[in-house]
């Protein structure tokens, strides 16, 4: 049975990956200036601009998805006789997952033939963005719908999604830090590095001086946790600026010679609240 494969605007994927595959992204509005914009991954120009905007400290917000649009998105691959397998953004982090599962409540009633899969992965951003670029590799490769769905339910607690930032101000804008903490850590020219934990919530792994002492700790965590066995496929994300990126893709490719890396720019919604700079880090490990 045919099946689609969607996912929000906060699933951060690799360019190339989003243009080549027949994956579905459900938008997530972004406003600029009292603007509302519905940017996806590939739609560079967009998101630069994004970028631009807060690094001139102009007004920028995102907002959920919402019910009607995941009705409108889903009903769509129903009505074409297809099941839907959807995974977005974590509910420890958006509402977005909520107005999924509504959707889900409502449209199984309308079309109780069909499978309606939505997930939770406790994820987002290239967490997410790199789950749905292996589940869509496993479809193209014949897996049916429930496969991808053991395979989710088995590996997805593995997925690692560690991240490093540039400057603490879009912290504390978003709300993860206070103002004080954001001063005196801007000051002191800390680098934070997080990852998004077990359910879903953001943590600080460490605190470092300095962007390259943030890179090490990802590339340590990764030489100590990767778990090739499940996927050697490892994305590493960037907001707007991208040589760290760069340079943890390189440190990974020369010294783990079986790894597949690619790259993707982050979308405006964690861009928001992680602000241009950010670079992420996402795999299979033993462990998040």
């Amino acid at each position: 049975m045919n099946f689609k494969i969607i996912t929000d605007g906060s699933s951060d994927m690799n360019v190339d990956f989003i243009k080549s595959s027949n994956i579905t992204i459900v938008p997530m509005q972004s406003n600029m200036e009292d603007e509302i914009y519905e940017i996806i991954g590939t739609d560079i120009e967009r998101l630069n601009e994004y970028y631009e905007f807060m690094l001139e400290d102009k007004n920028v917000s995102t907002s959920q998805v919402n019910l009607a649009a995941f009705e409108k998105y889903f009903e769509e691959v129903l009505k074409n006789g297809e099941d839907v397998f959807y995974i977005g953004i974590t509910d420890v982090l958006s509402g977005t997952y909520k107005n999924a599962m509504k959707a889900k409540e409502i449209l199984e009633k309308k079309y109780p033939d069909r499978k309606i899969y939505v997930y939770d992965t406790n994820q987002a951003s290239t967490g997410t963005g790199l789950l749905c670029q292996i589940i869509c590799k496993m479809q193209e490769d014949g897996k049916s719908i429930d496969e991808i769905d053991d395979f989710i339910k088995d590996n997805s607690k593995y997925m690692v999604a560690q991240f490093g930032v540039d400057n603490l101000k879009y912290l504390y804008k978003g709300g993860r830090i206070s103002k004080t903490s954001a001063g005196i850590g801007s000051f002191l020219k800390v680098k934070p590095v997080l990852h998004v934990s077990d359910d879903g919530s953001l943590q600080v792994l460490k605190i470092e001086r300095g962007n390259k002492r943030a890179i090490k700790v990802l590339f340590n965590n990764f030489k100590k946790n990767w778990k090739p066995e499940i996927s050697k496929e490892v994305l590493i994300g960037y907001a707007y600026f991208d040589e760290n990126a760069k340079i943890l893709k390189e440190l990974i490719e020369e010294n783990f010679k079986d790894a597949k890396v690619s790259l993707a720019p982050i979308g405006s919604l964690i861009g928001s609240h992680v602000g241009p700079g950010m670079y992420s880090l996402s795999y299979f490990g033993e462990k998040r």
